[in-house]
């Protein structure tokens, strides 16, 4: 039984009506009068939400958030967090999710996938945003140093086992029973990513969800599957993680000899984001699963469903690109999902930084889009500029005292600039002015910091 003081009622109504009008969370929160929400509160707006959407639902607990401290205010992040995720297995998780019976078709399987550049409307793709509003995202798929990256291998064991294994780091694990496999309670699990994959194609349970036979049983026999990301530094930028996610389940899908379409491919790494707690959006796969230039945008919508275009872009604007940008290591390595959680949190609470901010990189897609397919290079590296300006609205710190040394040392060889993923290190995207060629580049970067590992890599465009 919830216990509600005189008066609480009213305020939790009046706060919960401010939510769901979006009025910003520094607002809405006055209803409380400078009270901190405590236990008695929070259990209060579980129940006066009960039967309201799920987007109705975080957007409360994340506003709830700003008013509470400690343990309660971890709570309330967690149970909005909770409600993101609640809406992508509402949108991914139907009928026919797991209607089949799945077997090993093949003695060996191997995906090789590039990586992407991100360009125009990043952030767009990341839920709840894009649940709520569609998203929009103009990138680019790349080898680095001649090969795809990206490698997943899967063998069939005769004993009913999985061995998991990273072949680019020392890490491996067998497993042995079902509830070993199955188990997500470590954040700090090394197997997540691996579990992760094999949960949305079926293989075993996704927490919260009815449990699924024993993998050892139904596949008469193991799998071996060996991820890894050959020759890339951690935390790149470049959307490592999500394109290994997603050519895991492409891999373990192929076999089972369970093919499916990309759209749903997009659908089940969103899921598998969520289930590893990373809560990241789909623009990696969508920008690493094929070769090209592509403009990808999705409707609003808890079930999202992705239109990948690959753009016809001029050969006098692919050479002047391959001519003119470069990639550069910063020499250190930033991790996104700290990053995430404020940018979209901003958002839940409706913030109107945010808002403004997301909604011109979400038109910028568009704009972007017709820079490229006109091969007007000029205004598509005002356009980069442009969403390098917004993303830094969104976060502060996406340029910070490496980076800007980095762009010091070379600005007046540069046109446009951007960096990679969620920004604050890894890759550096630079465009030269006409004049100059990335050997001058190279050469200003090692004369500039010598011994940093701060220099051009061999990137093309696929």
């Amino acid at each position: 039984m919830v216990f509600i003081k005189t008066g609480e009622s009213e305020k939790i109504e009046s706060f919960i009506n401010f939510a769901i009008r979006r009025v910003p969370a520094v607002t809405a929160v006055s209803c409380f009068a400078n009270e901190e929400i405590d236990s008695n509160l929070y259990a209060g707006l579980i129940d006066a939400s009960r039967e309201l959407p799920l987007e109705d639902k975080m957007r409360i607990f994340s506003y709830a958030s700003i008013a509470a401290t400690g343990e309660i205010r971890d709570l309330l992040e967690k149970t909005s967090l909770r409600c993101v995720r609640e809406m992508i297995i509402e949108g991914t998780v139907g009928d026919a999710f797991f209607n089949f019976s799945p077997d090993i078709k093949h003695e060996r399987t191997e995906i090789n996938l590039p990586l992407r550049i991100n360009w125009g409307g990043t952030w767009t793709d990341t839920p709840p945003y894009c649940l709520e509003n569609g998203g929009a995202v103009v990138n680019a798929a790349v080898k680095i140093n001649g090969v795809y990256p990206v490698k997943v291998i899967l063998e069939r064991l005769r004993e009913p086992k999985v061995i998991l294994e990273y072949f680019d780091s020392s890490y491996r694990r067998e497993y042995e029973n079902i509830d070993d496999l199955s188990d997500f309670s470590d954040p700090l699990d090394l197997f997540l990513l691996l579990k992760s994959a094999l949960a949305v194609c079926g293989l075993i349970p996704i927490p919260g969800l009815n449990p699924q036979p024993d993998v050892f049983k139904k596949l008469h026999g193991g799998i071996y599957l060996s991820a890894g990301v050959a020759g890339i530094p951690k935390g790149s930028g470049l959307g490592t993680s999500s394109i290994l996610l997603t050519a895991c389940i492409k891999g373990i899908l192929d076999f089972l000899g369970l093919g499916i379409e990309d759209t749903d491919l997009y659908r089940r790494v969103l899921l598998a984001e969520q289930i590893m707690g990373t809560g990241g959006g789909w623009q990696d796969q969508a920008g690493g699963l094929s070769a090209g230039i592509k403009f990808s945008v999705s409707e609003p919508g808890y079930k999202q469903d992705l239109r990948c275009e690959t753009l016809k872009v001029p050969e006098l604007f692919l050479n002047q690109l391959h001519e003119r940008f470069c990639l550069v290591y910063s020499g250190q390595r930033r991790i996104g999902r700290t990053i995430l959680r404020q940018i979209m949190g901003g958002y839940i609470q409706s913030d109107p930084k945010f808002l403004n901010a997301l909604n011109n990189i979400h038109s910028l897609a568009e704009i972007m889009k017709r820079s490229i397919l006109s091969g007007n290079i000029n205004c598509f590296i005002n356009d980069l500029n442009r969403q390098t300006a917004l993303t830094n609205i969104l976060d502060t710190g996406y340029i910070n005292d490496r980076i800007n040394i980095i762009f010091d040392a070379c600005k007046d060889m540069t046109d446009g600039k951007m960096i990679c993923g969620a920004g604050g290190g890894g890759f550096i995207q630079i465009i030269l002015k006409e004049e100059f060629a990335q050997k001058d580049l190279s050469s200003r970067l090692k004369k500039m910091f010598p011994n940093q590992n701060i220099d051009v890599w061999d990137c093309e465009f696929i």
